[in-house]
């Protein structure tokens, strides 16, 4: 029996080679497709959470309490919905414009809500408020807890009082309320008072993220690797969009007897954007530190367009797909941006 010869030898060894790198070279196309779909699930992902939890938010903005006297949307007295920070800490300069922030504020359906009960001798002093309501809890002073957030306004028509506040401590014997600080000033007995949902949503441009913050203790990052946020404001063109006055009274966004809008006319009928002149000419409303321009009272659309990147430069190449270059030469390695725009309508700010 004839046994293998030298060239017999170098044959199958080099047979062998070319399996082993092709099977070789197979195994890396693999694996280097396991991580690209790995990093394209990844980031449909963070693009899922980051505009569903703003999509959730500014749709329920403007929700007013829903039980009682003066509820109703918040709109009709301040703006739910405003293109800056605000909150206890870090809030920005009122009357300002900022295209990648956007601060949402609204009643939850279940949250304790009543009227204050009596006016309050300074701004100081303890809120004392109707517990006797048919939805109030005997003896829990309608459902407010020491440590929730808290919405006390004047519900008087735009431009009314109104402010945020940290309820410090409740006593439930004499339904009374005490704020973490002193407030912006003494509310009457007809006031209106409810636990509230405060968030600002804004783009942390040095660190890549898109931050969340509660309007008071809680300020982290909801999705990383986000290299543009950009908010557009849409509002009802005509002037009457918020509402005129009572006969004999009067409020921010008119003047004159009888009164007339001081609203610019935007023409037609469908939502106009709003551009930074008009979020930022007045008329203001409010007081300070709560002053406010009166055309954010008729947003009723919200465009959010966020664009999220590969989190490994090994994915990202150059061009205009990447806002960071990265190292991958392209070919199956490559996974571009991902940007997204939806509009959101806030229902409670719609009539």
């Amino acid at each position: 029996m004839r046994g293998y010869g030298l060239i017999e030898m170098l044959i199958a060894t080099a047979i062998a080679c070319v399996l082993l790198g092709v099977l070789l070279q197979l195994a890396v196309s693999a694996h280097k497709s396991a991580g690209v779909h790995s990093e394209r699930a990844d980031l449909h992902q963070r693009l899922r959470v980051a505009l569903e939890s703003m999509r959730h938010d500014i749709a329920l903005a403007g929700a007013g309490p829903s039980r009682g006297p003066g509820g109703g949307p918040l709109a009709t007295v301040f703006p739910p919905i405003v293109p800056a920070r605000i909150g206890m800490t870090g809030a920005d300069p009122e009357l300002v414009f900022l295209s990648d922030r956007i601060s949402v504020i609204y009643v939850p359906l279940d949250g304790a809500q009543t009227t204050v009960a009596a006016s309050m001798a300074s701004p100081a002093s303890p809120i004392a408020i109707d517990a006797s309501a048919p939805w109030c809890r005997p003896a829990s002073a309608c459902g407010f807890v020491a440590g929730s957030d808290a919405l006390v306004y004047e519900p008087v028509g735009a431009g009314g009082p109104h402010e945020v506040f940290t309820v410090s401590s409740v006593d439930t014997a004499t339904n009374t309320l005490v704020p973490t600080a002193s407030l912006s000033r003494a509310y009457s007995a007809r006031a209106r008072i409810a636990v509230v949902v405060q968030r600002t949503y804004y783009f942390d441009r040095s660190g890549k993220r898109l931050m969340v913050y509660d309007g008071a203790r809680s300020d982290v990052p909801l999705v990383d690797h986000v290299v543009s946020l950009r908010f557009g404001y849409y509002a009802d063109p005509r002037p009457d969009a918020v509402a005129a006055p009572p006969p004999g009274d009067s409020n921010c966004a008119y003047a004159g007897s009888p009164p007339v809008s001081l609203l610019a006319n935007l023409g037609g009928m469908a939502p106009k954007p709003l551009t930074t002149a008009l979020l930022t000419d007045g008329p203001v409303c409010g007081q300070s530190p709560y002053r406010f321009d009166a055309d954010l009272l008729r947003i009723r659309r919200v465009s959010v367009t966020i664009r999220v990147e590969a989190e490994s430069a090994e994915f990202r190449g150059r061009g205009g797909g990447f806002a960071t270059a990265g190292i991958s030469s392209g070919g199956v390695s490559i996974v571009p941006d991902l940007e997204t725009t939806i509009d959101v309508m806030p229902r409670n700010m719609v009539w």
